[in-house]
């Protein structure tokens, strides 16, 4: 046998059986300007620390088996984010949360969590949307003032290279508000694997467009309420996917 197919038998084991949990988490305070690699060490450490049974990648470099539903950059709070924790057997959901939260730092918290059936799509696959609140000086009106273009052409830096890309089409809509206040307004806009607008992009179109002041725009409070699964406007919050269809929950 040659010493490469040796190695690949080594590393091909029989799968393992996987109880998932999925966790919807809110981060706030300091732990906003973890990276994303950090944020996962997080999530990793009090996983050991909480003795839970997680389950491990194979190979020769085993990690914990955690997916996040969508990336969080640096800066950007969440209210409802989405985590799929493999276990190596069944698990009560309230004690996972409890056991978690009591090892997680300050700022991080399991808002609630339940068992599904081993999913078939990674979590990070069915993101399709998500909802953003931005708080600042006159925000509602620029935001406004942006849904009413055709276009709102941004410099998109990607793999070191510059790329003019019209993130109009990724601004979906302006979630009404009771109050309407001028300082604070939240929206849907794509997000996930095949399409996705990062907040600092819309922020520097507001600028660029919509007459922001550029310290105005820098210094936005940017918080991700929710994620969602579907085809908009036919979505369904990500912890409801496995649940209920989408054309049932959009005709509610």
């Amino acid at each position: 046998m040659l010493q490469s197919e040796l190695e690949k038998k080594m590393t091909l084991q029989p799968h393992q059986k996987a109880y998932v949990q999925r966790a919807s988490f809110s981060r706030e305070g300091a732990t906003v300007y973890l990276g994303h690699l950090d944020l996962m060490t997080c999530f990793e450490r009090a996983a050991r620390r909480a003795e839970l049974p997680i389950l491990y990648s194979q190979g020769y470099n085993p990690r914990p088996m955690m997916v996040f539903a969508l990336p969080l950059g640096v800066g950007i709070e969440t209210r409802c984010d989405y985590l799929d924790v493999s276990l190596d057997r069944s698990y009560d959901p309230v004690l996972f949360a409890e056991q978690m939260n009591a090892c997680l730092p300050e700022g991080l918290r399991i808002i609630r969590s339940k068992e599904i059936p081993e999913p078939k799509d990674s979590i990070m696959s069915i993101v399709t949307t998500a909802t953003y609140r931005f708080e600042a000086t006159g925000i509602r009106a620029a935001m406004e003032q942006a849904m009413g273009m055709e276009t709102l052409i941004v410099t998109k830096i990607s793999k070191g290279k510059e790329k003019q890309t019209d993130i109009r089409p990724l601004l979906l809509k302006i979630v009404k508000s009771e109050d309407e206040d001028p300082d604070s307004v939240e929206f849907f806009a794509s997000a996930g694997s095949e399409k996705n607008v990062r907040p600092d992009l819309i922020l520097s179109s507001l600028h660029t467009f919509c007459g922001m002041e550029k310290d105005v725009a820098d210094n936005t409070r940017v918080i991700r309420t929710g994620l969602y699964a579907g085809n908009y406007p036919k979505v369904i919050p990500i912890d409801q996917a496995k649940i209920r269809k989408f054309e049932d929950f959009a005709n509610n």
